[in-house]
């Protein structure tokens, strides 16, 4: 290609000299200069601002402020910060759902949003649905089939019984028969030895002798007869005990669950009466007015109880932080709808405005299925109170920021932008704190603070 025509300039440039006085009043030299013509517009715009010059300065000193205050000996509260809702430490204060115990059909509300409920108050009635309990007379019903079993459970009893008598009774007739028998076995063996004796001496005849010997033999038999029924009458009474144990106990069992159909009945039509287990107040109605038929478990309401002093805050915080949290740790809260000012980071709690002191009561030794772990938190009772339990209610949003170790802020700078973990207090004195770090820590009021290691 062919080189394009540059249009050149002349350029005059005045460059003031000074006399030997230095009083700057010297002669003027001109310089020509042959230049491109782009070139004359952005040299003569090319100036330095009068105001560039003081704000690079003053951005350098800033610049260099900010990096010795990092590196002085100043300190930095290394924290782990987390963020939940306001709840109550006992569980029986927490808001709790009114659930249909039954399937049935709402008949009456007798409360509205917002109503103040004490504990035994009726909330609504139910009419079940269940075709078994429709009649209106069914629980006497059921009492009338509960009698009946029962009587005709004891009537059996009675027969058994009977017939355990008539055991008895036979039992005392074999024995009578047994003693008659060994009697005449005794009486038969007398006449006997007799009738061998008066027959060796020739006064009685041979056929006497073999009478005496018959009658011995039949007492015998009846004898060992009247034994063997003994043992058939025992074990007959035996049997009718047996006979009736069974049932009593059939006949127990069978009482108690008719008892208990009758219970279930009694307490099922109890059921139907909705009635509140705390003193607080009625939020969010579940469901719409009368007629509108439930589901057995279905929430109706919940009932927020009163305002308590058991109240606590529950944040959450990752598992590498649940790892280094101990309890009784200090901890800095701020709840929504309460200014605060909190330093950025939390790393100076004394500079913080507005923010609340608590310590760490429980760490949840599991998640909560998402990596998770709740940290409940109480109040300190060494710093300012919380909010009234008016404005403070339940399920309030906070933000917590708990207290861990001090440090340089140099290092916490330095932690920061390797992203290391907080440091981990070290518990020392292994077995023998055990037995006698109770003791010191009590005496020096300070619990792991003097060892540290990195995690």
């Amino acid at each position: 290609m062919a080189a394009e025509k540059i249009q050149m300039v002349k350029v005059q440039t005045e460059i003031a000299t000074t006399n030997g006085h230095g009083n700057g009043h010297g002669k003027k030299i001109v310089i020509e200069e042959i230049v491109p013509y782009y070139y004359t517009t952005a040299l003569r715009m090319a100036s330095t601002p009068k105001t560039a010059e003081p704000l690079a300065r003053g951005f350098s000193i800033t610049i260099l402020t900010i990096i010795l205050i990092a590196f002085i000996p100043n300190t930095w509260q290394q924290n782990i910060a987390g963020s939940g809702t306001v709840t109550s430490f006992v569980p029986a204060t927490r808001p709790q759902t009114i659930d249909a115990q039954i399937d049935g059909r709402i008949i009456k509300w007798y409360v509205n949003e917002g109503a103040i409920v004490k504990a035994g108050d009726t909330i609504a009635t139910l009419r079940d649905i269940d075709t078994k309990f429709l009649a209106e007379k069914f629980v006497e019903y059921q009492r009338a089939v509960r009698d009946n079993t029962a009587r005709e459970a004891e009537l059996e009893i009675v027969q058994a019984e009977n017939k355990v008598r008539q055991a008895e009774q036979k039992l005392k007739v074999a024995k009578q028969i047994v003693e008659q028998a060994n009697i005449d076995v005794q009486i038969a063996r007398t006449q006997y030895w007799r009738a061998v004796e008066l027959e060796k001496q020739g006064l009685v005849a041979r056929k006497d002798l073999e009478t005496a010997t018959l009658k011995l033999q039949k007492s015998i038999a009846d004898s060992a007869k009247a034994a063997a029924d003994l043992q058939v009458e025992i074990q007959a009474v035996r049997n009718a005990n047996a006979e009736l144990a069974a049932k009593q106990r059939k006949a127990e069992a069978i009482i108690a669950k008719a008892d208990l159909e009758l219970g279930n009945v009694s307490t099922r039509r109890n059921l139907g009466i909705v009635i509140s287990p705390i003193d607080g107040q009625i939020t969010r109605i579940a469901q719409a007015g009368p007629g509108q038929t439930v589901k057995k478990g279905e929430t109706l309401c919940i009932v927020t109880p009163d305002a308590s002093e058991d109240i606590a805050a529950e944040i959450f915080v990752g598992s590498l932080d649940a790892a280094i949290i101990d309890t009784g740790r200090p901890v800095r809260l701020q709840f929504a709808g309460f200014p605060a000012i909190q330093v950025w980071g939390g790393g100076w709690p004394n500079l913080s405005v507005g923010t609340f002191g608590g310590k760490v009561a429980v760490v949840d030794a599991v998640d909560d299925g998402s990596g998770k772990y709740r940290v409940l938190v109480v109040p300190d009772p060494n710093d300012k109170p919380w909010p009234n339990r008016s404005y403070l209610r339940q399920g309030t949003e906070v933000t917590g920021w708990i207290l861990l170790n001090e440090v340089s802020l140099a290092y916490e700078a330095w932690r920061q932008l390797c992203g290391f973990p907080p440091i981990i207090p070290v518990r020392t004195g292994g077995m023998d704190k055990k037995k006698g770090g109770a003791d010191k820590e009590k005496k020096s009021g300070k619990s792991n603070k003097s060892d540290s290691d990195e995690k």
